[in-house]
């Protein structure tokens, strides 16, 4: 079901990759399920479609800070659980199309991105809480109002839906890379969208496509999936799933909404994002990093800042990212590893209190350097070597390094 495996490549080098979850909610500025959570029956809610005129909606400019920040590839919100299609869809009049912006900005995005050279995703709700016969269950507004009897709708009519609306974004946007799915609740099975088929129809127009695992809840016997996503959380090691290792990928936020929220200022710190990209690389994961644009087509004041914080670390470290995964040999304790063919990468997430102990090492290391100056890190063999484990090397690094600094183990 998933064809080639030469297809992950690129995944598994990029590490670092865009989410953008952008649509009308952004004018209420309330995230993503502010529909859901605030019980907005839908005319209130379309009332935002014609509002919505991103005026300053700029692709260029977020490509080239997606990419300065290390970002290797963009996943694009296409159609979230309200309904709403970021694109020009043939299948409803609730489109980008239809408000005062009046283009397909899924055109636009698509073309930046693809320019600057990031590969090409798209997110698409399978979930759609404005559609007549989708079946809702207890995370539907429907059903949180207190309807539960739907036996008046017919889900086969709204698969029809879902296949075409996946159908049209497989071929008239070029070339795609990636489909992120979202999401099969814990009430429904992968049945409902009849998954297989669905499957076949995605690699028949993009062979080359990776697509991720929310088309099923449970992680059964059937492969429904090319890569798994961890949601806001990194493993304690690669992933998984029936004695098969998998390709993942976390998607986190960088402060606590998805969808632009205009109170929400608990921004993580751009060391902590840089922790959990590393963390993340060292277990041959990804992490997709999210934005929310504002109802102007602004990344907001504080995500730009983040970002260009990680494009001044990523002008020295990036190397220690892309194309590496988990490390070969034992890291020293409290530490982390990346590492890339000869190459291992230290990561030091705050300086180090003396000399550091590398296990299984020593006889192998050709020189160690400070990734970014190239300043020499030496092997002490002088003093200090009576109580080392077997194999074990004593490095000394230089005094005075930044947190987030990494040093370069080039072996023999």
């Amino acid at each position: 079901m998933t064809g080639n495996k030469d297809k992950m490549q690129w995944f598994r080098d990029a590490r670092f990759g865009m989410f953008i979850h952008w649509g009308i909610y952004a004018i209420p500025a309330q995230g993503e399920w502010a529909m859901y959570r605030n019980n907005w029956d839908y005319d209130y809610y379309e009332q935002f479609a014609k509002r919505f005129n991103p005026v300053d909606f700029d692709p260029e400019y977020w490509a080239e800070l997606a990419w300065n920040a290390g970002m290797r590839y963009v996943v694009f919100t296409t159609k979230h659980h309200d309904g709403f299609c970021m694109f020009d869809s043939k299948y409803t009049d609730f489109k980008i199309t239809n408000t005062p912006y009046g283009r397909d900005i899924t055109v636009e995005l698509v073309k930046a991105f693809r320019t600057r050279g990031l590969k090409i995703g798209f997110y698409h709700s399978l979930v759609d809480w404005r559609h007549p016969h989708f079946i809702p269950d207890p995370e539907h507004p429907d059903w949180k109002r207190g309807e539960h009897d739907f036996s008046n709708r017919d889900i086969k009519i709204h698969r029809e839906y879902l296949y075409n609306s996946v159908r049209q974004l497989l071929t008239e946007y070029g070339k795609i890379d990636l489909l992120f799915f979202d999401y099969t609740s814990k009430y429904k099975t992968s049945a409902e969208w009849d998954a297989e088929k669905l499957l076949e129809l995605v690699y028949s127009l993009q062979p080359e496509i990776i697509v991720n695992d929310r088309l099923t809840y449970e992680k059964g016997e059937q492969i429904l999936w090319d890569y798994c996503t961890p949601e806001v959380a990194v493993p304690n090691r690669p992933v998984e799933i029936n004695g098969k290792v998998y390709d993942w990928e976390t998607c986190m936020t960088m402060n606590a909404n998805w969808g632009y929220c205009a109170t929400d200022k608990a921004f993580k710190s751009s060391q902590t994002i840089l922790e959990t990209l590393v963390k993340c690389a060292s277990l041959n994961g990804n992490l997709l990093l999210n934005v929310g644009p504002d109802a102007l087509g602004q990344i907001p004041a504080e995500n730009v800042k983040i970002m260009r914080r990680l494009a001044t670390w990523m002008q020295r470290g990036a190397e220690s990212i892309h194309g590496t995964g988990q490390a070969s040999f034992k890291t020293p304790y409290g530490l982390t590893y990346t590492q890339n063919g000869k190459n291992i990468y230290l990561h030091l997430f705050t300086p180090p209190m003396g000399d550091i102990i590398l296990p299984k090492l020593n006889g192998k290391i050709k020189n160690i350097t400070v990734l970014g100056d190239g300043s020499d890190v030496p092997i002490i063999t002088n003093w200090g070597t009576e109580l080392l484990g077997n194999r074990e090397a004593r490095i000394r690094p230089p005094l005075g390094l930044p947190p987030m600094s990494i040093l370069k183990i080039n072996l023999e």
